[in-house]
């Protein structure tokens, strides 16, 4: 029945008189039961609030001053939610010295999707009530079998369409126009339970190619591979279900080199992706202006916001004021403009915006070669790649030039990179930085991993896509050519396989596996480094020439593992012990100078009197010789008295 206000004051009262008698008088327990179920359970709670108004004291210490404990907690029954009630019965069973087995074993096997409460009611009002989950409190207190049970039912009865397969199992056109909407629903609702639990059923599998001795490489690849990053982070959230401990951690705990580089960037969340990208950019010492120009040329409006609220988050400070301090000038003012993310991504391009457009940028470079980059900027920036595309197309026609050889008058090289970059869909851009990587001496693999390891499953097969349609060769064929080891492997399945939950029937077909030098460049102790700058190679070293020490000084080689300002202990010729410090500009292996030690003074000792601790008996200070004749007289007095 619905709540009735008058009657749950009367009642509050009547609890009052009852629960303020003394130890004499009887307390009638059948009326406050009566009381108590006299309305709804929405009204018990009521009356507890109202006894707490009027008396400043909770009606639950009040009865239980007066209760039997049996009883008690029969009442209290009446005074919470259903849901509350069974998650503070569980709480009791768990807390203090032991667990009361019993107690779950009722209440978790009487609960199901249809009971009242439900499961997922319960489990609800219990983190609701102590802030954890039902199930966290469970692994801290249960082991075995009966935890694996208990966490099995709760999640099998977690799913909320278990009860959808015969709604949804209909004829769509049979069905009326007003049940369509809460079809679909159901249908989304379904779907997403199926998602879920092919994620619950990946983690499982990762953790068996993972566990015990050695890592199955093939089995692992061939799954992470044919997922989508959205799925991964799903299979991320069920492996740390299941195993508490986090699957990234894991995964780069199997791995090493390359390998393990790209599978960071793979499994991570495009935001944290990103954000090792910035942080990889932007520490050490100068920014990588073209890195994180890569960042926010290629990435869409949201992700680069989403990107920039997780570094904000990860750092506590303004990502913009980072940048400002990193990059200067037309490269600061270009990153800051992407950064607001706002981008057109329609996709559609004006035409007779772009001829405007192109004449002024064509203004924005003086006869005197000069140019206003701040044009440059605000034009590209903002415009979708539909828009860049059509501009430079009404530049052509116009001018009878490229827009590129314009751009090209550009004095800053970086800000020149960029601005291309913007004319560019971002995979083709992408290839484009993919085949960079590859050309020349060695294969930039850090830029190998960033791009391809931090794109989604659709965006690595359109740069495979661009990539063959630029260059006229196949993705997969170049990382063979320039990349090893299982690093190539997992590189060349994420741009190949398919997304198999997306497209079952594909053939998922791994490259084979060949044994080879695994990794020959390793990447740093840290895989957050800067990508170096390439540099003009040093002029030969010249032959180095033996110089004897000054005189009155030796000669000091630093150590491997020492450097300027480093305190060695070395030993003198003298044969003295002492300690010096490396001077600066003096590294590892090289020799530097130290003055010879004083000799050590002599501590003079008083004309007749022997040193220290070398004093002798008196004895011993008689000539040997006088010795030995005693020795003999002493021995023929004895010989004659025989």
């Amino acid at each position: 029945g619905d709540v009735n206000e008058e009657r749950a004051t009367r009642h509050v009262e009547k609890l009052h008189k009852e629960c303020s008698k003394g130890y004499l008088q009887s307390f009638k327990e059948d009326k406050v039961v009566d009381w108590l179920l006299s309305g709804p359970p929405a009204e018990n709670e009521l009356i507890a609030q109202i006894y707490e108004k009027h008396h400043d004291k909770s009606l639950k210490s009040a009865l239980e001053a007066k209760c039997g404990k049996k009883f008690f907690l029969a009442l209290s029954a009446l005074l919470l939610p259903p849901e509350e009630f069974l998650a503070m019965r569980m709480e009791q069973a768990m807390k203090g010295w032991g667990t009361d087995s019993n107690v779950l074993v009722r209440i978790l096997g009487g609960l199901d999707h249809a009971s009242k409460p439900s499961m997922c009611q319960v489990r609800d009002a219990y983190q609701r009530k102590y802030t954890r989950t039902l199930k966290d409190a469970l692994r801290s207190e249960l082991s075995g079998n009966f935890l694996k049970a208990s966490i099995a039912w709760i999640d099998a009865l977690d799913d909320p369409s278990q009860h959808l397969e015969v709604v949804t199992n209909v004829d769509v056109a049979t069905t009326a126009d007003g049940d369509l909407d809460q079809l679909i629903d159901d249908l989304l609702t379904e779907h997403e339970s199926v998602d879920k639990m092919m994620a619950s059923i990946d983690a499982q599998e990762i953790y068996n190619c993972i566990h015990g001795w050695g890592t199955s490489d093939t089995k692992l690849i061939e799954l992470l591979c044919s997922r989508s990053k959205p799925h991964l982070q799903k299979i991320a959230t069920a492996y740390y279900e299941q195993r508490d401990k986090p699957l990234l951690a894991r995964l780069r705990s199997e791995t090493s080199g390359w390998y393990k580089l790209f599978m960071t960037y793979l499994v991570e969340s495009p935001e944290d992706a990103d954000v090792r990208q910035l942080d990889a950019a932007m520490d050490g010492l100068g920014a990588d202006a073209v890195g994180l120009i890569e960042f926010l040329v290629g990435r869409s409006n949201a992700r680069v916001r989403a990107a920039k609220e997780k570094w904000e988050g990860k750092h506590d400070a303004p990502l913009v004021d980072r940048i400002r301090s990193e990059l200067h000038g037309s490269n600061e003012t270009l990153a800051l403009e992407l950064l607001k993310g706002e981008r057109d991504e329609s996709g559609k391009a004006d035409e007779r915006l772009a001829v405007n457009q192109a004449e002024q940028l064509n203004a924005a470079v003086s006869r005197w070669g000069g140019t206003d980059d701040s044009t440059f900027i605000q034009i590209l920036a903002k415009n979708s790649p539909a828009q860049n595309r059509a501009i430079r197309t009404a530049y052509e026609n116009k001018y009878n030039k490229s827009l590129e050889s314009l751009i090209d008058r550009v004095s800053n090289k970086n800000l020149k990179k960029c601005l291309q970059a913007l004319l560019l869909p971002p995979a083709d851009y992408y290839a484009m930085r993919i085949r960079q990587a590859f050309v020349g001496l060695g294969t930039s693999d850090k830029v190998v991993c960033r791009v391809l390891g931090g794109s989604d499953k659709p965006d690595a097969l359109a740069i495979a896509a661009a990539y063959k349609r630029k260059y006229g060769t196949v993705l997969k064929d170049g990382i063979q050519k320039e990349c090893s080891g299982k690093y190539k492997r997992v590189a060349q399945a994420w741009v190949t396989l398919p997304d198999a939950l997306e497209d079952p029937e594909a053939p998922i077909e791994l490259p084979d596996e060949i044994d080879e030098e695994e990794d020959k460049e390793q990447p740093s102790s840290s895989d957050d480094e800067p990508e170096p700058a390439p540099a003009a190679p040093p002029p030969p070293a010249a032959v180095p020439v033996y110089q004897p020490p000054p005189p009155g000084t030796f000669q000091v080689v630093v150590p491997s593992n020492a450097g300027p300002g480093s305190q060695l202990i070395v030993r003198a010729p003298t044969g003295q012990q002492m300690t010096v410090i490396v001077p600066q500009g003096v590294g590892p292996g090289m020799p530097f100078a130290v003055p010879m030690p004083a000799a050590p003074v002599a501590q003079a000792q008083p004309v007749g009197q022997p040193p220290p601790d070398k004093k002798k008996d008196d004895d011993d200070d008689e000539d040997p010789m006088k010795q030995l004749l005693a020795m003999g007289k002493k021995f023929m007095a004895t010989y004659n008295k025989k």
